[in-house]
């Protein structure tokens, strides 16, 4: 069985002895990329900084590689994890080069290796050019791509990520999500905290966990969510306005394309017998008919949507 890299137990963090910023998280990460996901003021960077020490939570545990991270092996747990805040900053006066030999000697890392693993990282990261070259003077892009061969200097087994193409310009973003897909073939796992959700959805996350005001609403695997929330995503060709209207009742949403309608449906079965009676009624050819999952942004937004009803329901209680 498969041994949780995270693993948080009734985590809550209150400012003021009135805020509730996180408020009793149960998330439990694998081995891989694992989406941390929520709107603005969710509780995720109060989350990430408890996780990686600089906040003491008000109650709750905190396990990394099974581990509680405030007991005598902090020290060493600590030097299994790279950090990337959202918006990082750096001595800007340094080089790339430079930067990452105070990193390593940190580290106590021996000079030749130090050495080797820079020339290996800058590569990684595609700055080898630029490795002479003040901090201060990178752009948005370069800044996070150093970020991330910061954070790997010691070859941490696990990275934690906040926000980190938040900053970036399309180019950006795709280059970070490969490179991102690339350590994770390497054998890093990856808590990445973002509002971004098409990117999560493109990095393949195996596993995401949605939190709101603080708490945890689903967590999973992209198909265990679907199934948990029993919506289909169908794909019907062509956009008939017959069609469309004989659906409204029976559907929660419909997307309008130029030939085809998306809708999000709980009865695949109900939505398929309405559109062969309809369509042998009307004499509509239906050129297709494909169900398939919920896509991240689509999980994400029924998960909060399920969400404040429940809390709606409990409010009327």
């Amino acid at each position: 069985m498969k041994s949780p890299i995270i693993q948080t137990f009734d985590l809550t963090k209150i400012f003021d002895n009135q805020t509730v910023a996180v408020n009793k998280l149960n998330i439990t990460v694998y081995k891989g990329i694992y989406g941390f996901l929520g709107p603005n003021g969710a509780g995720k960077t109060t989350t990430i900084k408890m996780l990686i020490g600089s906040l003491y939570p008000t109650s709750g545990r905190i396990e990394l590689f099974g581990k509680d991270i405030f007991s005598k092996d902090k020290v060493k747990i600590h030097t299994l994890i790279g950090y990337v805040p959202e918006n990082p900053t750096y001595f800007l006066g340094m080089t790339a080069e430079r930067l990452l030999e105070f990193i390593g000697s940190v580290f106590h890392m021996p000079k030749q290796e130090i050495k080797t693993r820079i020339s290996y990282l800058l590569k990684l990261v595609d700055l080898t050019d630029a490795r002479y070259r003040v901090i201060a003077k990178y752009s948005a892009g370069m800044k996070q791509r150093i970020g991330i061969a910061q954070a790997l200097m010691n070859d941490p087994e696990l990275l934690i990520l906040d926000e980190i193409t938040s900053n970036l310009d399309p180019l950006g973003r795709n280059q970070m999500i490969e490179l991102l897909k690339d350590l994770r073939q390497e054998g890093k796992t990856m808590l990445i905290s973002t509002h971004v959700l098409p990117e999560i959805q493109k990095m393949n996350a195996d596993s995401i966990g949605i939190i709101d005001l603080g708490h945890l609403i689903m967590e999973g695997t992209i198909q265990e969510l679907n199934e948990r929330l029993g919506t289909k995503l169908i794909r019907i060709n062509p956009n008939n306005e017959i069609i469309r209207r004989s659906l409204e009742p029976i559907v929660s949403k419909i997307t309008e394309e130029p030939d085809s309608l998306i809708i999000e449906a709980d009865n695949l079965e109900q939505v398929w017998k309405t559109i062969a009676e309809i369509s042998l009624k009307n004499n509509i050819v239906v050129n297709e008919f494909r169900s398939s999952g919920l896509e991240i942004e689509q999980i994400f937004m029924k998960a909060l949507e399920k969400e404040n009803k429940n809390m709606e329901l409990k409010d009327v209680e």
